[in-house]
């Protein structure tokens, strides 16, 4: 609860800072790592707008590779859309930027799994199609990146990263 908490406080910016922050918008990168419950990265293209985004994402579970399980490795290259709810209540009219965003999207696309000692069965599930449901928190930096903490469906579940313009 306190871990919670620790990161509620962490992404809110005083109220003075409101009033100087514009709401993201436009192209961005986003490069970050999972946190839990695995190892792996996450990159990708995002298109943000005032009330939803449009992105590109590559996702990497590759704990399998560094801990002797016998699990597969996933690398799944997604393509998705989400709301922005908080862009919703700007755009009628109920207040300016927070500083903050919560998005909920669905990604969906095509994942490879592989394994340093595939049988004939594994060779047979590489190739899968995901479909991730997500909720992402933004937080706008001043120098117009922002910190992105996402919990999806697809392993690892918690992604740590951040945005930064690509115009």
């Amino acid at each position: 609860m306190r871990q919670i908490l620790l990161l509620i406080l962490f992404f809110l910016p005083s109220s003075a800072l409101f009033a100087r922050q514009q709401a993201p918008k436009g192209e961005y990168i986003q490069a970050g790592a999972a946190i839990s419950p695995g190892y792996g990265l996450s990159v990708g293209m995002l298109s943000v707008q005032s009330i939803y985004t449009r992105e590109i994402q590559i996702i990497s579970d590759l704990k399998p590779l560094f801990i002797d399980r016998g699990d597969q490795a996933r690398v799944a290259a997604l393509a998705g859309v989400s709301l922005r709810l908080l862009g919703v209540e700007r755009l009628v009219g109920y207040g300016g930027y927070r500083g903050f965003d919560v998005d909920i999207g669905l990604r969906t696309g095509p994942g490879l799994s592989f394994s340093t000692r595939d049988t004939r069965v594994d060779k047979n599930k590489r190739f899968i199609l995901l479909v991730e449901p997500y909720v992402r928190f933004s937080h706008t930096l001043k120098n117009s990146s922002a910190l992105v903490l996402e919990a999806g469906t697809a392993s690892p579940y918690f992604r740590l990263a951040v945005w930064i313009p690509f115009n």
